[in-house]
């Protein structure tokens, strides 16, 4: 299922996304406490790579998006991050 259906379901009410350990600890939103999120990644870019054109060369980094309001969390750190 994609993002766009699995978020719509979250806000129905219905049981979509993963919980997710960072670290050890159980990953919940800072805006609403939520505990289920979707898992994506994303680049974390320079602008001496941009420049040079080596956008692809960057570090990566997880972003988890919560099931309930949408609020994004940046992990700089991927391996720390694992489904619970």
């Amino acid at each position: 299922m994609g993002f766009f259906s699995e978020f719509a379901k979250a806000a129905r009410g219905g049981e979509a996304g993963d919980r997710y350990l960072v670290a050890g600890r159980e990953v919940t939103c800072p805006h609403c406490g939520g505990t289920r999120f979707f898992e994506g990644d994303a680049l974390l870019d320079s602008r001496g790579a941009s420049f040079v054109g080596l956008d692809w060369a960057s570090k990566g980094a997880v972003t988890l998006t919560c099931c309930a309001c949408g609020h994004v969390d940046w992990f700089a750190d991927g391996g720390l991050v694992e489904k619970a």
